[in-house]
Protein backbone atom coordinates (compact mmCIF):
# COMPACT_ATOMS: atom_id res chain seq x y z
CA UNK A 1 0.00 0.00 0.00
CA UNK A 2 2.78 2.24 1.17
CA UNK A 3 6.32 2.41 0.38
CA UNK A 4 8.93 1.49 3.23
CA UNK A 5 10.08 4.84 5.19
CA UNK A 6 13.70 5.14 3.68
CA UNK A 7 15.15 7.38 6.34
CA UNK A 8 13.76 5.13 10.10
CA UNK A 9 16.04 7.39 12.11
CA UNK A 10 13.31 10.38 11.16
CA UNK A 11 10.60 8.23 11.67
CA UNK A 12 7.40 9.36 13.89
CA UNK A 13 6.26 6.47 16.81
CA UNK A 14 2.00 6.54 16.61
CA UNK A 15 1.80 8.50 19.53
CA UNK A 16 3.87 11.03 18.65
CA UNK A 17 1.91 11.59 15.37
CA UNK A 18 -1.63 11.70 17.70
CA UNK A 19 0.08 14.31 19.56
CA UNK A 20 0.83 16.25 16.55
CA UNK A 21 -2.65 16.08 15.76
CA UNK A 22 -4.12 16.77 18.66
CA UNK A 23 -1.83 20.28 18.84
CA UNK A 24 -2.31 21.37 15.71
CA UNK A 25 -4.08 24.25 14.28
CA UNK A 26 -5.65 23.38 11.03
CA UNK A 27 -5.12 20.92 8.43
CA UNK A 28 -4.79 21.26 4.76
CA UNK A 29 -6.70 18.39 2.55
CA UNK A 30 -5.32 17.69 -0.57
CA UNK A 31 -7.39 15.83 -3.12
CA UNK A 32 -7.86 15.30 -7.03
CA UNK A 33 -10.32 16.06 -9.06
CA UNK A 34 -11.69 13.98 -11.79
CA UNK A 35 -10.07 16.02 -14.64
CA UNK A 36 -6.53 15.02 -12.84
CA UNK A 37 -5.94 18.29 -11.02
CA UNK A 38 -4.59 18.58 -7.37
CA UNK A 39 -7.16 20.60 -4.95
CA UNK A 40 -5.85 21.43 -1.56
CA UNK A 41 -7.79 23.38 0.84
CA UNK A 42 -7.25 24.54 4.32
CA UNK A 43 -9.84 23.05 7.07
CA UNK A 44 -10.86 23.04 10.40
CA UNK A 45 -10.90 19.92 11.74
CA UNK A 46 -11.46 17.50 15.19
CA UNK A 47 -9.96 14.33 15.84
CA UNK A 48 -11.94 11.87 17.83
CA UNK A 49 -11.40 7.86 18.47
CA UNK A 50 -8.60 8.30 16.27
CA UNK A 51 -10.37 9.35 13.26
CA UNK A 52 -10.24 13.21 11.49
CA UNK A 53 -13.56 14.94 10.93
CA UNK A 54 -14.13 17.94 9.12
CA UNK A 55 -16.49 20.48 8.13
CA UNK A 56 -17.89 20.96 4.64
CA UNK A 57 -21.15 21.69 2.77
CA UNK A 58 -23.53 19.15 1.10
CA UNK A 59 -21.72 20.12 -2.21
CA UNK A 60 -18.95 21.30 -3.68
CA UNK A 61 -14.78 20.95 -4.80
CA UNK A 62 -14.02 18.83 -1.40
CA UNK A 63 -16.74 16.38 -1.61
CA UNK A 64 -17.37 15.88 -5.45
CA UNK A 65 -12.97 14.86 -5.64
CA UNK A 66 -13.62 12.64 -2.32
CA UNK A 67 -16.51 10.85 -4.17
CA UNK A 68 -14.80 10.52 -6.91
CA UNK A 69 -11.43 9.05 -5.67
CA UNK A 70 -11.16 9.01 -2.23
CA UNK A 71 -7.69 8.59 -1.59
CA UNK A 72 -6.25 11.81 0.01
CA UNK A 73 -3.89 13.73 1.80
CA UNK A 74 -4.03 15.35 4.82
CA UNK A 75 -1.52 17.68 6.62
CA UNK A 76 -1.77 19.44 9.90
CA UNK A 77 -0.65 22.92 10.72
CA UNK A 78 0.43 24.17 14.07
CA UNK A 79 2.24 26.72 15.89
CA UNK A 80 1.28 29.31 13.35
CA UNK A 81 1.42 33.02 14.08
CA UNK A 82 1.37 36.15 12.00
CA UNK A 83 3.98 38.29 11.19
CA UNK A 84 3.96 41.94 10.59
CA UNK A 85 4.69 43.32 7.59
Amino acid sequence: MFRELRRKDREIKNNEVIQIIENSDYGILSTVSQNGYPYGVPVSFVFINNSIYFHCATEGHKLDNILNNNKVSFCVVGETCILPT
